[in-house]
């Protein structure tokens, strides 16, 4: 999952995943939800994105 920052999240959500396993039931638990975070955290900057630009959009479009 690359975002169009270029950063791709696979990698570390690869290494949570490693740590979840090394870590038993309740690291896994942890792991787990500190990837969802992550996955949720890139899902928002994509909109925090595509909110910019329909700003900068309406922006023009006011200053016309």
């Amino acid at each position: 999952m690359t975002e169009d920052n270029g950063i791709d999240i696979e990698i570390a959500l690869q290494k949570f995943h490693e740590l979840g396993v090394a870590d038993g039931d309740i690291g896994h638990a942890y792991w787990y939800q500190i990837g969802q975070l992550l996955r949720r955290s890139a899902g928002l900057q994509s909109e925090i994105d595509a909110l910019i630009k329909e700003l900068e959009q309406c922006r023009a479009l006011l200053g016309r």
